[in-house]
């Protein structure tokens, strides 16, 4: 099949046969169609009234007095509509398929099994979100949050962030992307991490992180993620990553007065009661607290 065939049944969201995957894989610009493929996903359709804002586009022009101005109505419609239709596209294009979700809200943890009996453990507040008519033909999942997978052997399965593509036929591992965050540990088996225009391969034992747009590449020894088991660790942590860790855990605002959130923090929290996990991490370091509601203030003595 010819390069461009190739893109374009690609881009119309046909299946590839193994032989097209493997080839549409090989083409030097393929990092950048999963990159358009990942921003186009983000994409939320508005609802626009089309003659409604032509009428007042016409409106705006027709006070100017510069002809050009009036002759260049056309092409500023032209390009409104355009933006509009290839919108439209995009977001049929990418999200009609989808048809189960699953979340998870402040303090909860959930399992899932998905069609092929791979197993999904959520962190709290996450989402996933998946093709369940048609997994047996493209096991790919969309991933906000964090979450732990243990996956049944079979065809490629795909974990889709915003920040990274994770690709694995069998194997255990962690996914966290949260805000500016991006983090895979593999557990056992293989993984593919594409990041930053960058394919990397983890093996058990191996993780990476994308951290303000920065590759880190480690070594860990756990055989899961501690917050399966309902703590957070840290070593060596900013400050500011292990409080942004506990609003995520207990859906609160945390506020701090006279504390460098640069400083590193060695530790942990429990995700099950909120007094236990403060102690914590304020007494190491020397810390007071107080909780108003739904927001803890830190601060120093």
């Amino acid at each position: 099949m010819k390069k461009e065939d190739l893109i374009t049944k690609w881009l119309n969201n046909e299946q590839l046969t193994k032989h097209e995957s493997e080839a549409f894989e090989q083409l030097n610009a393929y990092d950048s169609y999963i990159k358009i493929s990942e921003t186009a996903k983000k994409f939320s359709a508005p609802d626009y009234d089309v003659e409604s804002n032509q009428e007042k586009l016409k409106e705006q022009l027709s006070k100017r007095k510069s002809p050009a101005a009036k002759t260049s109505f056309p092409k500023i419609l032209f390009r409104i509509a355009a933006i509009f239709v290839i919108g439209i596209g995009l977001y049929f294009s990418y999200f009609k398929d989808y048809d189960t979700t699953i979340n998870t809200i402040a303090s909860e943890k959930s399992t899932h099994t998905l069609p092929d009996e791979s197993k999904i453990r959520l962190n709290a507040l996450s989402s996933i979100t998946y093709d369940d008519k048609n997994w047996d033909s493209e096991r790919k999942v969309l991933l906000k949050g964090e979450a732990y997978f243990n996956v049944a052997k079979g065809k490629k399965f795909d974990v889709h962030t915003s920040l990274g593509v994770v690709s694995v036929v069998g194997t255990r591992f962690n996914i966290k992307q949260r805000e500016d965050i991006f983090e895979v540990v593999c557990y056992e088996g293989v993984v593919s991490v594409t990041v930053e225009g960058q394919t990397k391969f983890l093996r058990a034992g191996d993780a990476l992180e994308l951290i303000s747009n920065e590759i880190i590449e480690k070594k860990i020894t756990d055989k899961e993620p501690k917050w399966y088991y309902n703590k957070s660790y840290f070593y060596k942590t900013p400050f500011a990553r292990v409080l942004k860790e506990f609003e995520w855990q207990y859906g609160v605002t945390v506020k701090t007065k006279n504390i460098d959130p640069s400083i590193f923090f060695t530790g942990n929290f429990v995700h099950s009661d909120i007094q236990t996990a403060l102690k914590s991490i304020t007494i190491p370091m020397r810390l007071k607290y107080m909780i108003d509601n739904k927001t803890v203030t830190l601060y120093k003595e």
